[in-house]
C-alpha cells in the first residue's frame, strides 16, 4: 500500500527542520518537545538467514532474507509549526521465493501549521503499519496487511481572559486497509472548554460527534458521541490526564451507552527512570486502537495484534511502563492489557496480554550490546482457541567509524495456538551495516 500523505506530513515539516542531535530512543519524551528540536535518523542494509523461513509446523526449510531499512525521529516547535515525525520500517526481500517482497514497520506521524498561531490551527496527522488479517493464525508475511489512517482537520481557538479558552476542531479521517473490506471514512466535530485553575492545572468539558461511514454497502455505518470531563496537571516531573464521562453508539443494529474513562500519566521518579500508564474503557474500533498503540509506543517493525473489523467494541485497556537509561546502561519494562468486547461479532471478544522487557549496555566506547524478550498471550471468549507467542533475542552493535557500524542480532520465535497448523518456532540470525549520520556527540 502506497502511503502519499505520510509523504505530506515530511514536506510540510522540512521548512523548520533543524539537526540538533541527541541519543536515539524508542519515544521522545515531552522534556525533548518542550525543548524545541530534535532529528536523528538511520540507514540499515544487511541479511537475515532462518532456519524455519516458511514458518510451518514440519518439514522446515532454511532460506535467506535481503533487508534494507529507515529510522528516522524529527521533532520541531515552532510559533508556527509543531511537527512530531516517527519512521521505523524495513523492505525484505526473501530470496528463495517463499514469501513476496514487503515492507514491514510503520510511520507515526503529526504536523500542526498555527496558520494564525494560537488561534487557527491546521492538525495532519498520519498512521502506516501492518495489523493482522487472520487472528485465529500465526502472523506470517501471509497474514498480515497494510493499514494506513489520515486525519486532518482545522482548530479554532478563542480566549476569554487569560485563564479560560473555547476551541473548536474539525477532523477528517480517511482508514484504508490493504485486503480487510473495512475500509471508512471518520468525520468528527469537537468542542473544548478550558478553565486554568492553577499555574500547572486546567479543568475542561469536551464533546464530540462522530459519524462512522465504510466505503462499502455492506458494513453498518454508526455514529459515536462522547461528553466527558478533563483535568489535567503537568508540572517539571508529572504530566496526568483525566478524563471521565458518558458515551453512545449508535447504528441501525441498535444503541450501546457507557461509562467513558480515560488516564494518561507520564512521571519521573528519578533523574534516570521514568513511569508511563494509559488506561481506560472507551467504545473504539480497529483503527482507532492501531493508532493509540503507535502513539503509545511508537512505530516499529511488528505487526499490531489489532483485528481488521468494521464492528465496533468496547475497549477496556492498560498499558503500563517504566524505562531506565543512566550512564551506559539502558533498561525498561512495559505490560499491555486489551480487553475487547465488540457490538455484534462477539465471535471476535478476546483478552490480550503483552509483555516486553529489554536491557541495552555500552560495553566500551565501540560496543554495545541489547537483550530483549517480548511474550503476547491472546484468548478468545466464544471460539475456544487461544495463542502464545514469544520472541527473544540478542544484538551486538561495533562501531566502524564516526557514523557506520556493524551489528548482530539473533533472534528465537515461538508460536504456539489451539490450532496445530498454526504452531511454528524459527531462529534468525542477521548481520547488518547501520549508517547513522546524525550521531550523538
Amino acid at each position: 500500500m502506497n502511503s502519499p500523505r505520510t509523504l505530506l506530513l515530511v514536506l510540510v515539516s522540512l521548512p523548520v527542520c533543524s539537526f540538533a542531535q541527541s541519543p536515539p530512543q524508542s519515544r521522545p519524551v515531552d522534556e525533548e518537545r518542550r525543548a524545541g528540536s530534535r532529528f536523528d535518523y538511520s540507514l540499515t542494509g544487511g541479511g537475515t538467514w532462518s532456519d524455519n523461513v516458511g514458518l510451518v509446523p514440519v518439514d522446515e526449510v532454511d532460506g535467506t532474507i535481503a533487508r534494507a531499512g529507515v529510522q528516522l525521529t524529527y521533532i520541531d516547535v515552532t510559533r508556527r509549526f509543531d511537527s512530531d515525525i516517527d519512521v521505523n520500517a524495513m523492505y525484505e526481500h526473501y530470496l528463495d521465493d517463499t514469501f513476496e517482497d514487503n515492507v514491514v514497520g510503520g510511520v507515526d506521524g503529526r504536523v500542526t501549521v498555527g496558520i494564525v498561531p494560537e488561534r487557527f490551527l491546521w492538525d495532519f496527522q498520519d498512521n502506516f503499519g501492518q495489523v493482522t488479517s487472520d487472528p485465529f493464525a500465526a502472523t506470517t508475511p501471509e497474514n498480515r496487511e497494510n493499514i494506513n489512517y489520515f486525519t486532518t482537520g482545522p482548530d479554532f481557538i478563542m480566549r476569554f481572559g487569560a485563564a479560560t479558552s473555547l476551541k473548536v476542531s474539525g477532523r477528517f479521517s480517511d482508514v484504508n486497509y490493504e485486503t480487510s473490506e473495512v475500509d471508512s471514512q471518520q468525520t468528527m466535530a469537537t468542542i473544548n472548554l478550558t478553565r486554568q485553575t492553577s499555574g500547572s492545572a486546567t479543568v475542561g468539558l469536551i464533546g464530540e460527534v462522530s459519524n462512522i461511514d465504510f466505503k462499502d454497502e455492506v458494513n453498518p455505518d454508526y455514529d459515536r458521541n462522547q461528553a466527558y470531563l478533563r483535568y489535567q496537571l503537568e508540572n517539571s516531573r508529572t504530566e496526568l490526564t483525566i478524563d471521565g464521562g458518558y458515551t453512545t453508539l449508535d447504528s441501525e443494529n441498535g444503541n450501546e451507552a457507557g461509562l467513558l474513562a480515560r488516564v494518561e500519566m507520564t512521571r519521573r521518579v528519578s533523574s534516570a527512570g521514568s513511569l508511563s500508564l494509559r488506561a481506560g474503557s472507551e467504545f473504539s474500533d480497529s483503527g482507532d486502537v492501531f493508532r493509540a498503540g503507535q502513539d503509545a509506543l511508537g512505530a516499529s517493525q511488528s505487526t499490531s495484534n489489532v483485528v481488521g473489523s468494521s464492528d465496533p467494541f468496547e475497549n477496556r485497556y492498560a498499558i503500563l511502563g517504566f524505562d531506565f537509561d543512566r550512564n551506559r546502561t539502558g533498561a525498561g519494562v512495559t505490560y499491555q492489557y486489551r480487553r475487547e468486547l465488540y457490538v455484534d461479532e462477539t465471535s471476535d471478544d478476546r483478552t490480550l496480554n503483552v509483555w516486553s522487557v529489554y536491557m541495552t549496555r555500552q560495553l566500551s566506547a565501540r560496543l554495545e550490546t541489547r537483550i530483549y524478550a517480548d511474550f503476547a498471550h491472546q484468548e478468545f471468549d466464544n471460539s475456544d482457541f487461544e495463542s502464545d507467542e514469544m520472541r527473544a533475542g540478542a544484538s551486538l552493535s561495533l562501531a566502524l567509524g564516526r557514523t557506520l557500524s556493524m551489528r548482530f542480532t539473533f533472534d528465537h520465535i515461538d508460536y504456539e495456538g489451539t490450532g496445530v497448523s498454526s504452531e511454528y518456532t524459527e531462529n534468525q540470525a542477521s548481520l547488518f551495516i547501520d549508517w547513522s549520520p546524525v550521531r550523538r556527540q
